[in-house]
């Protein structure tokens, strides 16, 4: 009997304190009209941190999510990693300066209800701690600001803190910039730009299709650690090529991205664009299997820049045609919602035909 007593009094002694930690966390024994303090804003455990809902007044917002395998936007596409550390990093060292002049709130909070990004901050946390033990561990909405428009000085942001009435004046420590770029509400700035990121090392075959001229397309096929074999179309093995300008062509397949993600483009054109625009296809298979597929599309262009080689002295089109001659349209893995820019510069070499790779005669 004594014991389920000690058990009634134990039980109910952590019942209290579960109650007081509750309460204390959501502003039960503290007013509204209370300042936060510097670190309010701040998640210092950004490992846990598991999404990020960022939106604006307008209705359009962005969900980024952590998986096994990295983040993700809208939990479809991979999110770009060096723009998700800038957010963690913003996320954990956001600082508030000091509170907005009383004087100058009520026009602080008017310009924020019009410009204010609204921020939700989720984490796998615990309910409470109870002697370094953490209970009840769950994703939990941790954090909720408002994040508004940079200060006059653009080193700044003015923010407002879930709980709180007055807005503050934030900023990271350290770093002489406004915050706002880092809460973009625009799924698409999020999206990750990689197109192709395999190691030469890595590379089993590579296929380049070109659809202008199919007799300047070609096979590469890996024969040993840095050595390969190089084919026509035909699959004729070529002896006599240039081996460093294959090699330095396969080299780049590390790191090859794409520029912006089209969303100007829609409708009658992007089919035109999707049917008769091809011009060449890249195919790379990993040694383990894996297959990333490029198609490449020309872009058309009214710019007087090139009209030049578009016109002749008669007005005729010459063969190039009125193609951009700096970007082109591309489509990942056969995904034709997604289109996507590239400059062809940082394909110089992907772009080149059989003849290219020839050693001179």
């Amino acid at each position: 009997m004594k014991k389920n007593k000690i058990y009634l009094i134990i039980a109910g002694i952590l019942v209290l304190l579960c109650l007081i930690v509750v309460f204390f966390k959501t502003g039960v024994f503290h007013g509204s009209n209370q300042s936060p303090k510097s670190n309010a804003f701040a998640v210092k455990d950004t490992s846990t941190v598991s999404k990020v809902f960022i939106a604006d007044m307008n209705g359009e917002s962005v969900l980024l999510s952590r998986k096994e395998d990295g983040w993700y936007v809208q939990d479809t596409v991979k999110a770009m990693p060096k723009k998700i550390d800038e957010l963690l990093s913003v996320v954990c060292n956001i600082t508030m300066q000091q509170t907005v002049a009383k004087t100058a709130q009520s026009n602080i909070n008017k310009m924020m209800s019009v410009n204010a990004v609204k921020v939700e901050i989720y984490q796998k946390a615990p309910l409470f701690t109870l002697f370094k033990h953490p209970f009840f561990v769950k994703e939990r909405l941790v954090k909720t600001y408002y994040m508004g428009p940079a200060t006059m000085d653009n080193v700044s942001n003015f923010a407002i803190l879930d709980g709180f009435d007055e807005p503050c004046i934030v900023h990271v420590p350290g770093f002489r910039g406004f915050l706002t770029p880092s809460y973009s509400f625009h799924a698409t700035d999020w999206f990750n730009c990689d197109l192709f990121s395999t190691k030469i090392t890595r590379i089993k075959t590579l296929k380049v299709e070109d659809m202008e001229n199919p007799e300047e397309s070609f096979i590469v096929e890996k024969a040993g650690a840095r050595f390969f074999n190089l084919f026509n179309i035909q699959h004729e093995q070529i002896m006599d090529y240039d081996t460093v300008k294959l090699l330095d062509m396969l080299s780049e397949y590390r790191d090859k991205n794409y520029e912006t993600y089209v969303t100007s483009v829609g409708g009658s054109e992007k089919d035109s664009i999707l049917r008769f625009n091809l011009f060449k296809t890249i195919t790379l298979t990993d040694i383990d299997g894996n297959e990333t597929r490029l198609d490449m599309y020309r872009k058309l262009t009214p710019d007087a820049m090139y009209l030049d080689a578009i016109l002749g002295n008669v007005g005729d089109m010459t063969e190039e045609g009125p193609y951009n001659r700096d970007k082109f349209y591309a489509v990942l893995n056969k995904n034709t919602n997604r289109l996507v820019q590239c400059q062809y510069y940082h394909f110089d070499r992907q772009v080149q035909p059989l003849s290219y790779f020839l050693k001179k005669q």
